[in-house]
C-alpha cells in the first residue's frame, strides 16, 4: 500500500515539473509581445519586470546593535548594523545661506539634534558628524544682486546667523563644517572622475550633466517614471542632472574646468564630493529634510555609487518630516512666504520648548506648528519641573514621609528604564518614550502627594528608588537635548548679580524661609491673618514674575525655575504666552 502512494506521489511530482516548464516556456515567448501575458488579470511580465528591476536593500556587515531605523526604500524597518563599532559616521545636508533661518530648517536641525544625541548620549556611539555650507548658489547670487550686496560677504552674514540661530536652539555643532567655495577642488576632480568614467557627459556649453542610464539603482529612494520626455534638449535622458554649470553671465562667479570653460558646480555634486572628502566610499547616516529625498539624495547616491563603484554608498538614510503651519498643507518655505524665524520663535517661547515639540512629534512625521502644539509643549516641561521639585521637597522632608510598597516600586522603576529602552530603539520613538517617563511621574506624585496611610505590602521608605528614578528621568530628558530638571547648582551662571559674589539660590531659600515663618505666623492663631496671608501671596506672585515657581508644602515651600516667564518688556505679549 506505502508503494503505490510513493507511485503516485512521483507520478504526480513529474506532472506538476511539466506543467511548470510550460509555463515558463509560455512566459518567454509572450513576454516579447506588446501585449503583455496574464493570468488571473495580473499582469505577470509586468510585475517581473518590477521585481527584477527593484533594489533591494543591503544589510551591512559589522556589529549588531539592536536598535530598528525605518528604510523609505523599503518602507519598512531595518536593524542598525555598525560596520566599525569605534567610529561610525554621519552627514548632515547644510543650509544655503541667503537668508535667515526659519522653523522649518530649525525643526529639521534639532531633530537630527535630538537623533545624535540618542546615539551618542544613550547609546554611546561614537558618532563622527560633518555637515557643508552653501555659500554659492543661484539663490545666493540673485538675492545679493537685488540688494546690491557682495555676494560672498552676505552669505558669510547668513552664517554667522544661522550658527546662532543654532546655538540659541542648544543644536550641537558638527564636528566639522566645509564651504562649497572651499571645497572646489575637491568637487572638480569628483566630475572629472565621473566624466572618465562615461558617467557623466559635456554639453556644447561646457556644462556637466550626470547620466543616469549607467545608474543602475536610479530611483531607489523614490521610484521614477522612466517614459518622461525631455526637457531639455542637451540632456541625454529626461532625468539627467548638472553637475556643473557653465557661466550665464559676467557677473556671477564662477571657476576654471578643466573641461574648458568658466562655471559652477550644481546643488547636488556639492554634499557627495564633500561627504566623499570626509568619509570616502561609505557612509553610515545621511540626514535632511524629507523634502531632500529626492531629488537631492537620490542624486547624491546616484553619484557616490558611480564614483565609488558600488550599489550602495549610504547604509541608512533619515529622512526628517517637514514643519507647516497648522491650516497650511504646504510645507514652511521662503520661497511661499509662510515662514517664522528663529529669532521670532524665541520672543514667545524657549528652545526647550521648541525642542519639546519635536520630541511630541515622531522626528519621520509631518510636524503642524500652531501655538496650541507650542502650549502642549510647555505644559509638558513644567510638568517634568514640578514633579523634579515635589521630589526634591519630599526628600528634603518638606512633605510628610511614608512607608511605600518597596516591590511596587522597584518593578516600576524595572518597567519604566526597560520601555524607555525599547522606544528608543524602535527608530528613535520619542513620543512613546516621553509617554514612558510621565507615568513614571505621575506614579511617583501619586505616592508622594496623595498617600495617606503607610503601605502595608513591603513597607519601607524608598528614598534610594524615588532618587534613583529621578535621576533616571534626569538623565533621559538630557539626553535629549534637554535642560537639566536639577537646576539650582548653574542658577548663578544665569544670574548677572553673579559677578558681584550673590548667590542666587541661597538669596531665594532665604527669602522663602522668611516668607514661610510669615506663613505660619498667619495661621497659628485661632484666626488667620489675612493681611500677613496676601502679603505671602503677592511675594509669591512677585517671585513667579521672575520666573521663580513657588510651591507650598504642609512642613514649607520648595521652588523651581518656570518653563516661561513674561518679560517686564513684553507684557504686550502675555495672552501669547
Amino acid at each position: 500500500m506505502n508503494l503505490t502512494y510513493v507511485f503516485y506521489f512521483r507520478l504526480l511530482w513529474t506532472k506538476l515539473k511539466s506543467l511548470q516548464n510550460v509555463c515558463k516556456e509560455a512566459l518567454r515567448s509572450y513576454g516579447s509581445r506588446t501585449r503583455p501575458f496574464c493570468i488571473c488579470r495580473r499582469n505577470v511580465a509586468g510585475e517581473a519586470s518590477q521585481t527584477e528591476g527593484t533594489f533591494k536593500w543591503r544589510k551591512p556587515i559589522g556589529q549588531h546593535t539592536g536598535i530598528n531605523i525605518y528604510n523609505h526604500g523599503m518602507r519598512q524597518k531595518v536593524p542598525l548594523i555598525l560596520r566599525n563599532p569605534q567610529m561610525v559616521t554621519w552627514y548632515t545636508c547644510g543650509p544655503t545661506v541667503y537668508d535667515s533661518a526659519h522653523l522649518g530648517h530649525a525643526s529639521t536641525y534639532v531633530k537630527v539634534d535630538i537623533l545624535q544625541r540618542i546615539l551618542r548620549d544613550y547609546f554611546k556611539i561614537n558618532l563622527v558628524t560633518a555637515m557643508n555650507i552653501t555659500d554659492v548658489d543661484d539663490k545666493i547670487i540673485k538675492r545679493a544682486q537685488l540688494a546690491g550686496l557682495d555676494w560672498q560677504k552676505m552669505a558669510r552674514a547668513y552664517e554667522a546667523e544661522f550658527r546662532q540661530d543654532m546655538l540659541r536652539l542648544n543644536v550641537q555643532p558638527p564636528d566639522v563644517r566645509s564651504h562649497v567655495t572651499t571645497t572646489m577642488p575637491v568637487i572638480i576632480q569628483f566630475i572629472q572622475q565621473l566624466i572618465a568614467e562615461k558617467q557623466a557627459y559635456v554639453t556644447p556649453d561646457k556644462s556637466v550633466y550626470f547620466d543616469v542610464s549607467q545608474s543602475q539603482n536610479y530611483g531607489k529612494l523614490q521610484k521614477l517614471d522612466p517614459s518622461e520626455e525631455k526637457s531639455d534638449p542637451v540632456k541625454r535622458n529626461s532625468a539627467d542632472f548638472a553637475l556643473w554649470k557653465s557661466r550665464k553671465s559676467g557677473s556671477e562667479p564662477t571657476w576654471a574646468a578643466p573641461w574648458g570653460g568658466e562655471g559652477r558646480p550644481g546643488w547636488h555634486i556639492e554634499c557627495s564630493a564633500i561627504a566623499g572628502l570626509f568619509f570616502g566610499r561609505q557612509l553610515d547616516f545621511h540626514a535632511g529634510g524629507l523634502d531632500l529625498r529626492f531629488p537631492h539624495h537620490e542624486n547624491e547616491e546616484a553619484q557616490c555609487c558611480a564614483r565609488y563603484k558600488t550599489d550602495q554608498w549610504v547604509n541608512y538614510w533619515l529622512h526628517t518630516g517637514q514643519l507647516h503651519m497648522v491650516g497650511d498643507p504646504q510645507k514652511m518655505s521662503k520661497s511661499l512666504g509662510n515662514t517664522i524665524t528663529v529669532s521670532e520663535l524665541l520672543k514667545k517661547y524657549t528652545a526647550d520648548e521648541f525642542r519639546m515639540a519635536c520630541l511630541l512629534s515622531n522626528y519621520r512625521n509631518a510636524m503642524p506648528y500652531s501655538d496650541q502644539l507650542m502650549q502642549t509643549a510647555r505644559q509638558t516641561l513644567q510638568r517634568f519641573k514640578n514633579f523634579q521639585a515635589d521630589l526634591s521637597a519630599y526628600t528634603q522632608f518638606l512633605k510628610p514621609v511614608h512607608l511605600m510598597d518597596e516591590g511596587a516600586l522597584k518593578a516600576q522603576l524595572v518597567h519604566t528604564v526597560t520601555e524607555f529602552d525599547r522606544c528608543l530603539r524602535d527608530d528613535f520613538d520619542t513620543p512613546r518614550a516621553i509617554s514612558v517617563l510621565m507615568d513614571q511621574m505621575s506614579s511617583i506624585s501619586r505616592c508622594i502627594n496623595e498617600q495617606q496611610v503607610d503601605a502595608h505590602e513591603e513597607p519601607a521608605y524608598c528614598m534610594d528608588l524615588l532618587l534613583a528614578a529621578g535621576n533616571f528621568i534626569n538623565r533621559a530628558v538630557v539626553s535629549f537635548g534637554l535642560s537639566e530638571l536639577v537646576e539650582r547648582e548653574s542658577l548663578q551662571e544665569k544670574v548677572s548679580s553673579s559677578d558681584h559674589g550673590i548667590d542666587p539660590s541661597l538669596l531665594v531659600d532665604d527669602v522663602l524661609s522668611v516668607r514661610g515663618r510669615m506663613r505660619e505666623n498667619a495661621t497659628s492663631g485661632d484666626v488667620k491673618n489675612l493681611q500677613l496671608l496676601a502679603a505671602c501671596d503677592e511675594l509669591r506672585t512677585l517671585l513667579q514674575q521672575h520666573g521663580i515657581q513657588v510651591r507650598d508644602h504642609k512642613k514649607g515651600s520648595s521652588w523651581v525655575f518656570a518653563v516661561s516667564c513674561e518679560k517686564p518688556d513684553d507684557k504686550s505679549k502675555s495672552s501669547a504666552e
